[in-house]
């Protein structure tokens, strides 16, 4: 019997149907066993004080890292919602979202100063995580008075500018002076404290244990803005109460490199007044 044309339609239908690919479960998912949030540098060794976490740089500004997620809480940064498109401010110019001239991204970590060329911004420690910040604002201030006192015996005569809580970070365009901050962690009455120094600019930052025994994965310097934290793998604890006496031991070590992060005192610009001395009147007139 020859098969009718709707006979024939129905069989390639079905046929059809049972070869369509279905799209419930027949893809393979996505992998996600990466991680970019890895940010910690170098080899293991154990877990650093940050737990792994890593700047996101401030937003979609990415960059070198000043927005610190995860246990270190959040720098603002002077990234916020940045890497978009610039927008025009009030005088007519193009403001690019993140940079020298933009502040509407300047979080409340973000020095909202960026001291002077010669001379030093001492920033807020770096509490980590950031859940015991307020809780440790005590241990802080003493922590940022010893920097202070130590910039002074450094460079005697430099103006120095110091920040309150919670600016630990200068703005992503660097600050005009030098910056020296500390990070600064607490387990109890067991306490860590590492300098952090930054020559002017977008510089390198220069890590140097001062209360307590750390390690450093990879090296003792890192790329400006990278959360220090993550890089730091903590031996041995100070006793917070004795704090500042054991930072003291190590004092020399941080002196000499806030000295080499300043480099030579600015040239004195001022210019030499006039000679006060009293010249005769020219011949013939009175």
């Amino acid at each position: 019997m020859t098969p009718t044309p709707r006979l024939l339609a129905l069989v390639l239908a079905a046929i059809s149907m049972g070869c369509s690919p279905t799209t419930s479960g027949g893809s393979t998912p996505p992998d996600n066993s990466s991680n970019s949030g890895g940010g910690g540098g170098g080899g293991g060794g154990g877990p650093t004080i940050g737990g792994g976490s890593t700047d996101a740089g401030g937003g979609a500004a990415g960059g070198a890292g000043g927005g610190q997620t995860g246990a270190g809480g959040t720098d603002a940064g002077a990234g916020g919602a940045g890497g978009g498109a610039g927008t025009t401010g009030q005088g007519g110019g193009t403001v690019v979202a993140g940079g020298p001239n933009d502040t509407r991204f300047l979080g409340p970590e973000i020095s909202h100063s960026k001291g002077v060329a010669g001379g030093v911004v001492v920033l807020w420690p770096r509490i980590i995580p950031s859940t015991i910040a307020a809780e440790n604002q005590q241990y802080a201030q003493a922590v940022q008075q010893k920097v202070k006192q130590l910039v002074e015996k450094a460079l005697p005569g430099r103006p120095i500018d110091v920040r309150p809580s919670p600016e630990r970070v200068c703005p992503k365009t660097g600050c005009e002076a030098m910056s020296v901050g500390v990070l600064f962690t607490r387990q109890n009455n067991s306490c860590i404290a590492v300098a952090l120094v930054n020559g002017p600019g977008v510089s390198q930052t220069k890590m140097i244990p001062w209360g307590g025994e750390v390690a450093f994965k990879g090296s003792d310097t890192i790329q400006f803005r990278d959360p220090p934290e993550n890089f730091v793998q903590i031996k041995d604890f100070a006793v917070c109460d004795q704090l500042v006496v054991e930072m003291g031991k190590a004092d020399g070590f941080v002196e000499a490199a806030i000295r080499a992060a300043a480099g030579p005192a600015p040239s004195s610009t001022a210019t030499t007044p006039a000679s006060s001395t009293v010249t005769a009147n020219p011949a013939g007139k009175k």
